[in-house]
């Protein structure tokens, strides 16, 4: 029964005036709801943006190693690579030009003058390979007295190296390809071939070399690596690509065990 202090057209007026209340209300808490949900989804630190890097590669590294420890750090630094296979020599120049980034770079004075490095990606082993009929004695420098080595193009072995070559000892250039040096060392035109990989053991390295170059039993890889040298990417310094550096190390620091992983690996 309608209330006898309200006439029935003001209880209808009234009830309709509430729900447009209510219905307002409901709206406005549903706008409020959505705006709510954009700041919170803008309000964490926004992931960095995917970056393209040109980058070298030596044609004469380990592409399947190369590619996955470039795609494990890339994925975690948020780049994109577009991977160029090159002679290390034409890489280095590129990359000293300002015309792209370079992986498997070590660090000397020389190249400190032109290039920004990243932090050491591994520590990579500059090995002495011989025909196993000549084994020689290794312990320093002056130990290559006398004898010819083979040397990539392009590679530079630290100041100590370069300032012995020519005097010390002779050098004779080959082109990355390692089956080329090894047919040259074969070939008595030097006494020792330099050669680097990322393993800490010889005899690993050694049975690489007979797998690949096809001399079971000739070669011989000496105990004692030449150096060791750590591995970087590099670029022009002052280049905008040095932007990348910082991204990288930060990659590389996240994912320090799975690094050691592949570096340990057969790849």
């Amino acid at each position: 029964m309608p209330d006898p202090c309200f006439p029935r057209n003001d209880v209808l007026r009234l009830r309709r005036q509430m729900l447009r209340q209510l219905l307002h209300g409901a709206a406005a808490c549903s706008a409020l709801g959505t705006l709510s949900g954009q700041v919170l989804a803008q309000s964490p630190a926004q992931a960095p943006s995917r970056l393209q890097v040109p980058i070298a590669v030596n044609e004469a590294s380990r592409r399947p190693f190369v590619k996955h420890i470039l795609r494990l750090i890339g994925e975690a630094a948020q780049i994109e690579w577009q991977i160029q296979p090159l002679p290390w020599a034409r890489a280095m120049l590129l990359a000293e030009r300002g015309q792209l980034m370079v992986f498997g770079v070590s660090r000397t004075p020389a190249r400190e003058q032109v290039l920004s490095f990243s932090e050491p990606v591994f520590d990579n082993h500059v090995w002495m390979v011989v025909r196993r009929d000549q084994a020689m004695d290794y312990r320093q420098l002056s130990d290559l007295s006398g004898r010819t080595l083979c040397v990539s193009r392009g590679t530079s072995y630290g100041p100590s190296f370069e300032a012995a070559r020519g005097s010390l000892f002779k050098v004779e250039l080959a082109n990355g390809d390692l089956n080329a040096r090894v047919r040259m060392l074969m070939a008595g035109r030097c006494d020792v071939m330099l050669s680097s990989h990322r393993s800490a053991q010889p005899w690993l390295f050694e049975r690489l070399l007979r797998e690949e170059s096809g001399h079971s039993a000739a070669v011989s890889v000496l105990p004692t690596p030449l150096q060791v040298d750590p591995i970087h990417f590099a670029v022009a310094r002052d280049h905008p690509l040095a932007q990348a550096l910082p991204r990288l190390n930060a990659a590389m620091r996240q994912q320090a065990k799975a690094i050691q992983a592949l570096v340990n690996s057969d790849l």
